[in-house]
This record gives C-alpha cells, structure tokens and sequence, in this order.
C-alpha cells in the first residue's frame, strides 16, 4: 500500500509538471495574420462598391522580433523614393534574415529586449515618425511636439506569448508643452483605398514596456522644454480608460480642405467615434458644414482591440469598425492625391480639451492593412459609379477605358526578383515598365482571404 501511494504521487507530480509545460508553450491564440495574395491582377473589398484597387501592402507588428530589428544596421542611408513602395514585400520584417547586423547597439546578453524606437526598425522605409513643433495659437494655447521616440513597438504584456508585440504611438502632457505622435506613409499620390487599422486606445490599468529616451529628437532647449522623466521599465497606469484630453487621428490628407477621418477622443465615451470628410466646419459663418461629419455610437469600445476602416472610393466615403458599416458619405469625398496618417496628440484646444500635466496617453496598434491605387497607376478601374458593377465584378474584364482591353497574363519566362533589398532594384524595373495597358481579370476580394 505504501508503495503504491509514492506511486501515485510520483505520477501526480509528473502529470503536473507535463501540464505545466504544455500550458507555457501554448501561445495564447492570435488572429491570422493575412498575407499577400498571388495571382491576383486587382483587388476588391467587401461593401456596397468592390473598389478595385492594384495595390496592397500589410504591416503586422503582432510577432516583430525586436531584437533582430534592433541589431539592423540602419548606418547606410535609405533610399526613400516615390516608387519604394515594394507590393510583393509583406510590410512586416520578412526581409530581416538578408540584412546585415551591426552588434553592439544592444547587449547581446540581453535576451529580453522589451520595447524597441520605430524609427530604429525597418518599417521606417514605408512610414515616417515625425519631429516637428505646432506653436500656441489663442484656439490652441499648448506647445505641440512631435518626437520620433513617441512611436515605439512594444511587447504585449496582456499575452503570455513572449513573441506577442504591437505599435503604440504616446502623447505626454508636460508643464510648458505636450510630446505627440504621428506616423505618416513616405509616399503620397496614393489615390484611393481602403485602410483598416486594429487599435486600442489603452486602458489607464495597462502596463506599457518603453525605450530607454535618449535626448529629445531634435534636441530641446532644456530652459524652455524639461526632458521627459521617461526611463526602460515599465510604468504602471491606473483606471480603466485613459485620461482625457487627447485625439487619436487615422486619416487620408493632402491637405486641410482635402481628407477624410476618423477620429477618436479620448474625453468621450469609449463607443463613440467621430467620422468627417473635410472641410466639416464654415468659419466665415461660424457653423458646421451639414453632411460633412458624423458622431458615431459603434458596437465595440475603443478601449479593446477592433478593427477601423475607412473606405475612399470615387464617389463614397464609407467607415466601418470589424467590417459593419458605421457611416457613409457623398459629400466631400477627396479628390486628390494623398498620404495617410496616424496620429495621437492634445493641444489643449477646444477639439482635443487638455491633458492633466505628467499624464500620458497611450494607442496600440496590431497592423495597418491597405488596399490601394497610386495616382500614377495607368489603371483606374470601370467608369461610372462602382455599384453598378457589384456582384459580377469576378467575371468582369476590367480596361483602362480604350474599350480593346488587353488581359495582364504572367510572363512565364519573367525572371522571379528575390526577396528583400537585393531584389528591390528589379521589382523598381517591373513597376517602371509596367504596360500601361494594365488591366484586370482575376480579382481578389481581399475580406474573403
């Protein structure tokens, strides 16, 4: 008897440790990460209009391994043309494994890198953390600065996956000023899309990991500006929203009187979402412009993880959050090329209201998902309105309006450029000698993938 209870200890102890392990090594489920679909001549998207779009790129910060991307060497100078823009790329760090590494600019011991600057890792090629200062105006008396060390990825505390990571972009009030965010794509004639951003503004109860902060970018007149009391741990918040005072921007801009948005407050009600086309406001009558913005009541709190989408199609601008319509407008659709941007700022006006002094702000970011045209692209879809042509634009032979169309077919003997930087050159010549006769037989619907 006695031996048969060390027994059934013995195999009690092991069943435990088994159990154990496995529930370490068990990731926490993550969504799919989507990536590039092949043979597919256009792309089309969910919704009243297909869109058709040549374009589309992903950039996934969900899984970045920042430790790889910390040892980039980012010495050599980027070429940040117009063109850069590589579409069979993924946006995410596939291309790490041909870069060179430059050891020493983090502690190879350091087995545990937390968080990471963005302007330090590869995504910089396609988007650009801004430094720049919007002075005090009587409509918005705080300093605004923009500071590259505000956008950072950062590992997922809330997972247990350590591979698990996003994106935040960070605003700080302090005494004389307020540090803000703001990213923005290096091209800008992108002319239509669809861009869908997963976010979260995070709950004042979420522990955010943040990069050691080196001298303020660009440095700061220490008289004028204190350094920000930042340091490499981890600083607790409290609550379960974050502090009010603060506006998270995602939106299409070429500029003040040209772009459509979506706006996020963070003084309202974590349900409600603010979409406009601009201009929403008529200063000379002091009134806003009717039809021109929405205050929206969507079905899922900013301040948990959902997926926004804003639609600019040629005649429409539509917003959704998880794929369900939210808002739909005609009126002030842009109509000229644009960039796009996100951004997390206060300037203590009467838009955003002020953030308290020493608070910070925090939005996450999962990915940026974008389906697009570029205003040099030799195709732009079927004429007339899109509706027209929805539900049988699979079958659709698509022209650039000269009415013989000439079917995109793959070049069997075309040479397949590598991967990464060494074949960016030859995927540079593609796009160059592109036919301008493009068009378009095999759609993909890319809510289908």
């Amino acid at each position: 008897m006695r031996i048969n209870v060390l027994s059934l200890g013995v195999a009690l102890v092991y069943l435990g440790t088994v159990s154990s392990t496995l529930s370490v090594d068990r990731a926490p489920p993550q969504l799919p990460t989507k990536k590039r679909p092949h043979g597919c001549d256009c792309y089309t998207i969910s919704g009243p209009d297909p869109g058709y779009f040549q374009h589309y790129k992903m950039w996934d910060f969900r899984a970045v391994d920042l430790k790889k991307h910390a040892n980039l060497n980012l010495s050599e100078p980027i070429d940040y043309g117009d063109e850069d823009w590589d579409d069979d790329a993924e946006g995410n760090d596939q291309d790490l494994q041909n870069e060179p590494v430059s050891p020493g600019i983090y502690d190879e011991k350091d087995s545990e890198l937390r968080s990471l600057v963005f302007y330090k890792t590869s995504f910089e090629r396609d988007w650009s953390s801004q430094n720049w200062e919007r002075r005090s105006t009587p409509v918005a008396p705080v300093l605004m600065i923009n500071s590259k060390h505000n956008v950072f990825l950062t590992h997922d505390s809330d997972q247990d996956d350590p591979r698990a990571t996003y994106l935040v972009l960070r605003t700080t009030r302090f005494s004389e000023y307020t540090s803000t965010a703001e990213i923005e794509t290096r091209i800008r004639n992108i002319y239509r899309c669809s861009l869908r951003v997963r976010l979260r503004l995070l709950p004042a109860s979420s522990i955010v990991s943040q990069p050691p902060l080196h001298k303020e970018w660009p440095p700061r007149d220490p008289k004028r500006h204190r350094i920000a009391p930042f340091n490499n741990g981890t600083i607790p918040l409290h609550g379960n929203r974050p502090p009010s005072g603060a506006c998270a921007g995602i939106f299409t801009y070429h500029d003040s009187t040209c772009e459509s948005d979506i706006e996020i407050l963070t003084r309202d009600p974590s349900h409600r979402v603010h979409y406009a086309n601009q201009p929403d406001y008529d200063f000379d009558a002091d009134r806003e412009i009717p039809g021109a913005s929405t205050i929206a009541e969507v079905p899922v709190p900013w301040t948990t993880w959902s997926t926004h989408r804003l639609d600019w199609l040629s005649d429409m601008s539509r917003w959704y959050v998880n794929n369900e319509m939210q808002d739909a407008k005609s009126y002030g659709v842009p109509g000229l090329e644009s960039m796009v941007i996100l951004n997390l700022w206060s300037n203590g006006g009467l838009w955003t209201g002020d953030v308290r002094i020493g608070d910070s702000i925090y939005m996450g970011i999962e990915y940026i998902e974008l389906i697009y045209n570029r205003s040099s692209d030799a195709f732009r879809g079927p004429h007339g309105p899109l509706s027209q042509n929805h539900g049988g634009h699979q079958r659709t032979l698509l022209t650039n309006g000269s009415g013989n169309g000439h079917p995109l077919e793959p070049d069997i003997k075309d040479e397949k450029c590598k991967p990464g930087r060494q074949g960016r050159e030859c995927r540079r010549n593609k796009w160059r000698n592109r036919p301008l006769h493009e068009s378009c037989r095999r759609p993909c619907n890319i809510d289908e993938l």
